[in-house]
C-alpha cells in the first residue's frame, strides 16, 4: 500500500469516528429538535435519538416506531457513504457524480420531506415518535 492510499484511508477512518462520536454525544446529551421546539411540529428526524437509544439496547421494533424514515433510510445512506468512502480509499472519483447517486440522494431528501409532512397530519399520528 503506497502513501497516498495510506493517507486517505487515515482520512476516512478519522471521518467515520467523528462521526461515530458525534452519534454517541447525541444520544448522551439528547439535545432537543429545534424545529420542534420553534414550530411545535415533528421533523423528519425526530425521535430519531430515541430510535438509536432503542437500537442500542436491541429494541427494533421501539426503534422503527419511533422513526419508520430514518430506520429505514439511515442503512441505505450509510452503505452509499461507505461506498464512498471505498472509492476514496482507492483514489476513484466519486459516486456522487453518477446520475443514480444523484437521483438517489434526491430520493432521501424527497422522502424526508414527505415523512414530515404526513407525520404532521391529522390521521397520521403513528408516523410520530413515541412518547
Amino acid at each position: 500500500m503506497d502513501r497516498e492510499t495510506r493517507r486517505r484511508l487515515c482520512r476516512v477512518l478519522l471521518v467515520f469516528l467523528g462521526l461515530a462520536a458525534l452519534a454517541g454525544l447525541v444520544v448522551l446529551l439528547k439535545p432537543p429538535c429545534p424545529f420542534s421546539a420553534l414550530t411545535g411540529l415533528s421533523c423528519a428526524g425526530c425521535g430519531g435519538q430515541r430510535m438509536l437509544s432503542a437500537l442500542l439496547r436491541g429494541d427494533v421494533s421501539l426503534a422503527f416506531r419511533q422513526n419508520p424514515f430514518l430506520f429505514c433510510a439511515l442503512p441505505l445512506l450509510g452503505l452509499y457513504l461507505l461506498g464512498e468512502a471505498v472509492r476514496y480509499g482507492k483514489g476513484q472519483p466519486p459516486l456522487c457524480r453518477q446520475l443514480w447517486a444523484v437521483a438517489f440522494l434526491a430520493a432521501l431528501a424527497l422522502g424526508a420531506v414527505v415523512f414530515t409532512l404526513l407525520r404532521n397530519l391529522p390521521g397520521f399520528e403513528m408516523l410520530g415518535p413515541v412518547a
